[in-house]
């Protein structure tokens, strides 16, 4: 089964822009999943064991290969951007299997190894760690605004006939197809006071106080992963959170509700979503 890596602008199993090849030989780290955190302790005086709740640990991922060029100054070239691409900083890291394609976010965790064996073959091996092990896929959105319905009209002639109503359910419902909860942002336009952001399936409520009111062109960023919310995307307003309900994009349906202290037509809740695999 081919597999190919994009990773600080190299394809890991691919050619390059420059005619390059970097053959990808071994990947550890990627099929599979972390190990957990979990602690088992022996009980005392008394057959079995006691454990708290356990997560998985970062994720470590290994490929390894050769780099093929077809001149002695462009493997100089493809090695100096390996040492480049590999980052101490946070980047994404792509992997495609059989047509499906995942990322995570990665950064380097030992060093680049790349000896030549002649002028033109070096072998490369590498090890990054991701902090966040979760495998994602690209990002889902959808767009609501508050419930509500206007019209509609039953006219009692001889040969009745009806009006539609115009119907917002204030609803967005979006599908992870993945085996792990994924990341969920949530964004707030108003004019809004008081809104309330549930997660239907769970039943958990994101409600923030009435005395949080969003004018026109003003909006919140609130990121369940982190438990953060901020207002025009750089004034904190975590204390205007009265029940801290914060929900995710569990395997599966899943739905959330827009609902807000008062009522008006203009405002607007997105939600985006990461679909996510162990």
């Amino acid at each position: 089964m081919a597999t190919t890596i994009d990773y600080g602008h190299i394809p890991f199993g691919g050619v390059d822009e420059f005619g390059v090849r970097w053959r990808l030989t071994s990947f550890d780290g990627w099929d599979g999943s972390p190990a957990p955190t979990l602690d088992v302790v022996q009980n005392p005086r008394g057959a079995g064991g006691s454990a708290g709740e356990g997560f998985f640990t970062p994720r470590y991922l290994a490929p390894r290969g050769q780099i093929i060029a077809p001149t002695a100054e462009l493997l100089n070239d493809a090695v100096d951007r390996l040492n480049d691409a590999v980052a101490l900083d946070d980047r994404p890291f792509t992997v495609a299997q059989a047509g499906k394609e995942r990322w995570l976010n990665v950064r380097r965790a030992d060093e680049v190894r790349a000896p030549k064996l002649n002028d033109r073959i070096a072998e490369y091996a590498f090890q990054v760690v991701a902090l966040d092990g979760r495998k994602l896929h690209g990002e889902m959105s959808g767009t609501t605004a508050l419930p509500s319905s206007v019209g509609g009209l039953t006219v009692p002639f001889t040969v009745p006939f009806i009006i539609d109503a115009t119907q917002v359910s204030g609803q967005v419902s979006l599908t992870n197809p993945g085996n792990e909860v994924g990341p969920v942002k949530v964004r707030i336009d108003g004019p809004c006071v008081g809104p309330v952001v549930t997660h239907v399936s769970s039943g958990r409520s994101l409600v923030f106080a009435s005395s949080l009111v969003l004018g026109a062109g003003e909006w919140l960023e609130i990121d369940m992963d982190a438990r953060t919310v901020l207002a025009n995307g750089q004034s904190n307003r975590r204390m205007y959170v009265y029940s801290a309900g914060w929900s995710f994009f569990e395997p599966g349906d899943n739905t959330w509700a827009f609902t807000a202290a008062s009522f008006d037509p203009a405002p607007r809740m997105t939600v985006t979503a990461i679909p996510a695999d162990k």
